[in-house]
């Protein structure tokens, strides 16, 4: 099927949706107005009401699985945006069929609508209605949103402060309770973070003073600093361990989860790993981390079909796709396989924001190293910064012949 056909039929269902939702809607006001009138039993009215919102359920339902099977376009980076768009738009055309139904009535009749108190209202209601649908359509059809913006919309949810991301790694856990850390991005007092590694795993905590250069701070960015987080309700403090990594980014390290990769652990232990090259234990939980990970990777499709609508597809083996590759400052002609922690730093690679066909795929750390059989001499995570790092081919070979790894991975999928 070719792309106009199915743009075309995506549009054809979008347009009938709407006019179902139109229908159902005057429906239903049709119907609790006239049981108002008592020209209708309730109870008549209210199985008129059922069938009406059960036929629009059945119809976003519909418009949901057409979409994503069938439309088009630049890509969208969170599933939940892409499946909102036509219902959000349907939704709108209701009201502003509502609207209308309630002018003609007002109008027709002299009596007071539902939705207005006079011929005056009525007007400036529909005028509102028909401004928030175009605004809705505008913000929701992704051809009119750049990829920028989509990246910047799932940065922003993920986080819960928005605008703003943070990893602080805990360094040193000092006499009083607090925590001697380096923070990368900027860390405000008073931001909630999520806790991973140690007993509190993905506790959510509050910071509630901060310390830079032995002076109390409202904000720190990229830099030493040493916080301090009170005890929770319960009056339990809280015990964390060395290279503990505190976040206000929320980890989705899963396959599968609305397309979305991140890694706020291997983010934070990245950040402060020059000064751990020889610190065994703070190499194991790094190594630990990644090999635990879920990451975003660039690649290019030429098959229109592959893109159903979304910038990132869990890697699933249905498409064929070149994957793209960088080099090493140290040898030229050595190509590496390229991942990426989060949105953020995949957001650095100008090849996936400027190249329509290029789309994103998430994989486990597993489905990345066996891309060195595709002729790779390493893979290396974020390799556009802030914090990239290098796995050669003999460092990955050495990884998976630990015991732990084969007993996790290897052993298992021989068993299953």
């Amino acid at each position: 099927m070719n792309k106009l056909l199915k743009k075309s039929l995506c549009l054809s269902a979008g347009l009938i949706a709407g006019t179902v939702f139109v229908i159902c809607i005057i429906l239903d006001v049709s119907a609790f107005i006239d049981a108002g009138r008592g020209e209708l039993s309730v109870p008549a009215a209210g199985v008129i009401a059922g069938m009406s919102v059960g036929v629009m359920f059945l119809c976003m339902l519909a418009i949901i699985k057409l979409n994503r099977g069938f439309d088009e376009g630049e890509g969208i980076v969170q599933k939940n945006l892409f499946m909102g768009r036509w219902p959000m738009n349907t939704l709108f055309a209701s009201l502003v069929a509502t609207v209308l139904f309630a002018m003609i009535y007002t109008h027709e009749t002299g009596r007071t609508s539902l939705l207005s108190s006079s011929r005056n209202v009525s007007p400036a209601i529909l005028t509102i209605a028909i401004l928030a649908a175009g605004y809705l359509y505008l913000q929701n059809y992704h051809r009119f949103i750049p990829r920028n913006r989509q990246i910047s919309r799932v940065l922003k949810k993920n986080s819960l402060s928005k605008k703003r991301r943070f990893t602080f790694e805990v360094e040193e856990i000092l006499e009083d309770g607090s925590l001697r850390g380096v923070v990368s991005g900027e860390l405000h007092r008073g931001d909630y973070a999520y806790v991973y590694g140690g007993q509190d795993e993905k506790k959510k905590v509050r910071i509630t003073k901060l310390y830079a250069s032995g002076k109390r701070a409202g904000r720190v960015f990229d830099g030493e600093a040493v916080i301090y987080i009170p005890e929770d309700r319960n009056g339990i403090a809280p015990v964390y361990e060395e290279h503990t990594v505190l976040s206000n980014v929320r980890s989705v390290n899963f396959p599968y989860h609305m397309a979305v990769a991140e890694n706020p652990r291997i983010s934070g232990l990245l950040s402060v790993y020059g000064a751990h090259l020889e610190d065994n234990r703070f190499m194991s939980a790094l190594i630990y981390e990644i090999v635990h990970g879920h990451y975003l990777t660039a690649a290019k499709c030429d098959d229109p079909d592959a893109n159903s609508g979304d910038i990132t597809e869990a890697m699933n083996g249905s498409h064929n796709v070149m994957f793209q590759a960088v080099s090493t400052s140290r040898d030229p002609d050595e190509t590496v396989f390229p991942v990426f922690t989060d949105w953020s730093t995949l957001s650095r690679y100008a090849n996936v924001m400027e190249d329509e066909k290029s789309l994103a795929l998430i994989m486990d750390f597993q489905q990345a190293s066996e891309m060195l059989n595709k002729g790779y001499d390493g893979i290396v995570i974020n390799p556009f910064g802030p914090y990239p790092f290098y796995l050669s081919r003999e460092y990955i070979t050495s990884i998976k012949s630990l015991e732990g790894y084969r007993r996790e991975f290897i052993l298992k999928e021989d068993t299953e």
